[in-house]
């Protein structure tokens, strides 16, 4: 053999030692494929919201259910309003003769915005007496003194009203409605009566102590409680008498004003109760009750509307002025609904609102239902249900995060 036969035959041995499909074949046995994958039991798309609890789970969630009904609910309606000061409620305060104005002795005087009480110390004023304010002092007592009898007599009036209202009503010849108003106007006189006191006292002790050579610088107070509008003078101006010197506001309760489309005015039940919240809240979340009050009429004929007015109590004071809210007004009449209480309702991430309903025993499904509206403690519905359903009206929250996994 040639060395070229020789290396011919070399590297075929080589080659088939580095290719496998020259090696000896192996007798071991094959490895087995896997079965492929076989999806078994598939839930349907009703089951999806089936929540089934054992006895124990759903004792120790506290589930109680009651039965959907269709009834009678009044209808309504949502408008945008404005929260408003009430009339009389907020009181101008102005010096009652030519002075330097000072801050109170060991105080601050309260920028606008900030809460005070009925006495508190706001201002202090020294008189300037000029002759010619000497020889005015007299014309100013006599001035603040008629002040005080109107006003007196203005609260006389309100008082009478007042009790006259209340009297109706406990005939049952009247409305609350008028009672309302009457009340309001009856503390818009008390308010002013004790504004225009406090001006007389300064009156007469500035008149006083000048005629006696022993001046001294009297306190002006805030006349009620409430929220300081508005600082017309600063320390160490001097103002002329009669110049305002601060506006203070009481806002528990407050007003809201609805300019509602003339075109529904006659749907509106004007003389009954309505809702105030958030701007956008949803149905079904708690508002405040709004009581009607009587107001001068007013409107806008570009906007085709009229205003109406409310009384919302306030004692949280977040409620302020100018403030835009939602208002639920009531319409004439009521139709039937279907009746869940509003704390069956569940609402999900996406705004979403559900009941769960018993469709067995310890089983709930869980239902779409969307809310028309809300009146007290009871939501009218629409959706799936049917009148004599169960649903859950205590432990919905719990079911719903044992469905999701977030409760235990």
């Amino acid at each position: 053999m040639t060395r070229l036969e020789r290396t011919i035959t070399l590297w075929i041995f080589g080659t088939c030692a580095i290719l496998p499909g020259c090696q000896p074949t192996s007798h071991s046995p094959p490895v087995a494929s896997p079965p492929p994958a076989k999806v078994s039991g598939t839930p349907k798309e009703s089951a999806l919201g089936m929540v089934q609890l054992t006895p124990e789970a759903e004792k120790r969630l506290g589930i109680e259910t009651v039965s959907v009904d269709r009834r009678l609910v009044p209808r309504a309606t949502s408008y945008g309003g404005e929260v408003l000061v009430p009339i009389g409620r907020m009181i101008s305060v102005s010096s009652p003769f030519v002075a330097t104005v000072k801050a109170p002795e060991k105080a601050k005087v309260p920028p606008p915005g900030s809460a005070v009480t009925p006495g508190q110390p706001i201002f202090v004023l020294v008189p300037i007496l000029s002759p010619e304010t000497r020889a005015t002092m007299a014309s100013l007592i006599v001035e603040t003194e008629g002040q005080v009898k109107q006003a007196e007599e203005q609260l006389k009036i309100a008082r009478i009203a007042l009790e006259r209202a209340e009297n109706l009503v406990r005939q049952k010849l009247g409305g609350s409605a008028a009672v309302v108003d009457a009340r309001a106007q009856a503390d818009a006189a008390s308010t002013a009566l004790r504004a225009a006191q406090q001006r007389q006292e300064i009156v007469v002790k500035v008149a006083t102590e000048a005629d006696a050579g022993a001046l001294t610088a009297p306190t002006i107070e805030a006349p009620i409680g409430g929220i300081i509008l508005n600082l017309h003078a600063q320390v160490g101006q001097k103002v002329a008498a009669g110049a305002i010197l601060f506006d203070v506001a009481g806002l528990d309760p407050v007003w809201v004003k609805v300019p509602v489309y003339v075109g529904d005015l006659a749907r509106i039940a004007t003389n009954r109760e309505a809702r105030v919240g958030g701007l956008a809240d949803p149905p079904g979340l708690e508002a405040r009750p709004a009581r009607p009050v009587t107001a001068p009429p007013s409107g806008d004929p570009l906007a085709a509307t009229v205003n109406l007015y409310y009384e919302v109590e306030n004692p949280d004071g977040t409620l302020r002025p100018g403030q835009r809210v939602g208002v639920t007004l009531p319409l004439q009449g009521d139709e039937q609904s279907l009746v869940v209480p509003r704390s069956a309702l569940i609402r999900d991430v996406q705004g979403g609102t559900w009941v769960y309903e018993g469709v067995a025993p310890h089983a709930f499904a869980r239902r779409r239902v969307a809310v028309d509206r809300v009146v007290d403690n009871d939501a009218a519905v629409i959706g799936t249900l049917k009148p004599g359903a169960r649903v859950v009206s205590s432990g919905a929250a719990e079911l719903f995060g044992t469905e999701f996994g977030n409760a235990k």
